[in-house]
C-alpha cells in the first residue's frame, strides 16, 4: 500500500508540473511565473534554464507528456529569447549588442518604474532590462541542446546568427578587464535603476557583508564561469574555453576545513567571496564529454563539502548558502541566503548523475521532492525553520514565493520522469 501511495503522489505531481508548464506557455516564449505573480513575463535566464531542463526530460520516454508539444514550447521559448537579444549599447537598460535579455514586460512593470530610481522604459512602452550576466551563456547552451537533440535545421538556420553574436558579447562584453573571466557591474553613469547583482542569486543580501556594505565592482560568479565555459566549449570555442579554466582554477579554489571548495564570486579587486553557497556544484551540470571547468582532482572535495548539513538539508535539499556563513538567514524572509530552490536543487541533482554522484543524486532527489510534494505546487523557493517546519517565502514588503515557477516546474518534472 505505501508503494502504491507514492507512486499516486509521483503521478499527482507529475500531473501539476506538466501542467504549469503548459499554463506558462505565452505568444512570447514561457513566463518564469504566473501571470498574476511577480515574474509572470518573460526572463533570459528562466526562459534558458526551463528550455534545458525540458530537453532533459525530452530525453526518456514517458507516455503521459506529450513530447512534440514540450519540443514546440521550448523552441517557440528560445526563438523569442533571439528576437530580444540586444542590438545596440543602452546602458540604461543595460543592453549591448549579442546579449540576451533579463526582464521582458509589456506592461505590469509599475513596481519597477515607481520609485526613486525607476528603471528605463524603451520608447514604444516596453520595458527590457539586460542585467543579467548568465543570461547569455545559458541561451548559448539551450540552443546547442535543442539542436542536438532534435537535429532541427531550421531552427538551426534561424538562430545561427544569435549564436555568433552571442558568442562575440562573451569575449567583447562580458569578461571587462581581460582576465579571461566573465564579470559584471552597474555603471555608476546610469541614470536609472537595475540590478546590482546580476547572477542568479539577484537580491542584494546574497553578496552584501555582514557590515551591509557591497563588494567592488566588477564581480565575477562561480557558476556563470562554468556556463561560459560550456557555452564556448558547445560552439568549437575550445582555446578561449581552456583560457578561462585556467583562469578559474587559479583564482577561484580555496580550503574549507581541509576541503577544496570554489569562492561565490571575485570581487572587484579581484578578492575571493568566500561564502559557502550551493552555486559551485552547478558546475557540475555545466558538463562536457567528461569535462567542467573545475580541474578533475577537486570535484570529489566539493562534493563532499556540499553535502555536509550545514549546506545540505535532508528532508529540504541544498540551501543557497551555508547556514555557518554571517549572512545565513534562517527564516522565511531568506530570499538566496539558506533558502531552498527547486531549480538550484534539480540542476544540482543532474550535474551530480553527470560525475556518477548516484548515491549523492538520489539523497538529493529525495530531499527535494520533499519540499515539493509538501506545497504540491511548483514553488518557487522556500526556508525551513529552526523547527524543522517548511515556510513560504516573505518579505516585510510583502513579496511572497511564486506558487507556478517555470523552472521549479521543469525540474520537478525532471525529478519524477526517470
Amino acid at each position: 500500500m505505501l508503494l502504491f501511495h507514492i507512486c499516486s503522489m509521483d503521478k499527482s505531481l507529475q500531473s501539476i508540473f506538466y501542467n504549469s508548464l503548459l499554463d506558462l506557455e505565452t505568444e512570447d516564449g514561457i513566463n518564469a511565473s504566473g501571470r498574476d505573480e511577480i515574474f509572470g513575463c518573460i526572463f533570459g535566464r528562466d526562459t534558458a534554464m526551463t528550455v534545458l531542463k525540458i530537453l532533459n526530460i525530452l530525453k526518456r520516454q514517458n507516455q503521459t507528456i506529450d513530447h512534440n508539444r514540450l519540443i514546440d514550447i521550448a523552441r517557440k521559448a528560445l526563438l523569442g529569447l533571439t528576437a530580444l537579444q540586444g542590438k545596440e549599447v543602452n546602458l540604461e537598460s543595460g543592453e549591448e549588442p549579442g546579449k540576451f535579455i533579463h526582464e521582458y514586460r509589456k506592461d505590469r512593470f509599475e513596481h519597477l518604474t515607481a520609485g526613486p530610481r525607476p528603471w528605463y522604459i524603451y520608447p514604444d512602452g516596453k520595458l527590457r532590462n539586460y542585467d543579467s550576466l548568465d543570461a547569455t551563456p545559458l541561451a548559448l547552451i539551450a540552443i546547442s541542446k535543442f539542436f542536438e537533440l532534435t537535429g532541427d535545421k531550421d531552427f538551426l538556420e534561424k538562430t545561427l546568427p544569435s549564436v555568433e553574436k552571442g558568442l562575440d558579447w562573451l569575449q567583447l562584453f562580458g569578461d571587462l578587464d581581460n582576465d579571461h573571466l566573465l564579470e559584471y557591474e552597474l555603471s555608476a553613469k546610469r541614470k536609472f535603476g537595475g540590478l546590482l547583482v546580476q547572477s542568479w542569486t539577484d537580491s542584494f543580501e546574497s553578496l552584501a557583508r555582514t557590515d551591509g556594505t557591497f563588494p567592488p565592482y566588477p564581480i565575477a560568479p562561480v557558476e556563470i564561469q562554468g556556463y561560459a565555459w560550456l557555452a564556448l566549449k558547445l560552439w568549437g570555442k575550445n582555446k578561449e574555453a581552456e583560457k578561462l579554466k585556467v583562469a578559474f582554477n587559479n583564482k577561484f579554489l580555496f580550503k574549507d576545513g581541509g576541503l577544496t571548495f570554489a569562492a561565490q564570486a571575485l570581487d572587484g579587486e579581484k578578492k575571493q567571496i568566500t561564502t559557502l553557497t550551493g552555486n559551485p556544484l552547478l558546475l557540475l551540470w555545466a558538463s562536457h564529454n567528461g569535462e567542467c571547468i573545475l580541474k578533475n582532482s577537486v570535484i570529489s572535495d566539493i562534493v563532499k563539502r556540499t553535502f555536509m548539513p550545514d549546506l545540505f538539508d535532508e528532508g529540504a535539499g541544498i540551501r543557497t548558502m551555508s547556514s555557518k556563513s554571517a549572512t545565513y538567514n534562517p527564516n522565511s524572509d531568506s530570499y538566496h541566503n539558506g533558502s531552498f530552490w527547486p531549480i538550484l536543487n534539480g540542476l544540482v541533482y543532474e550535474g551530480l548523475a553527470n560525475w556518477d554522484y548516484f548515491a549523492e543524486a538520489n539523497r538529493l532527489k529525495t530531499a527535494s521532492l520533499a519540499g515539493l510534494s509538501y506545497y504540491q505546487t511548483p514553488i518557487e523557493l522556500y526556508t525551513k525553520g529552526l523547527d524543522g517546519n517548511f515556510y513560504e517565502y516573505k518579505n516585510i514588503l510583502g513579496q511572497t514565493s511564486c506558487k507556478k515557477q517555470a523552472w521549479s516546474a521543469a525540474a520537478g518534472l525532471d525529478f519524477l520522469t526517470e
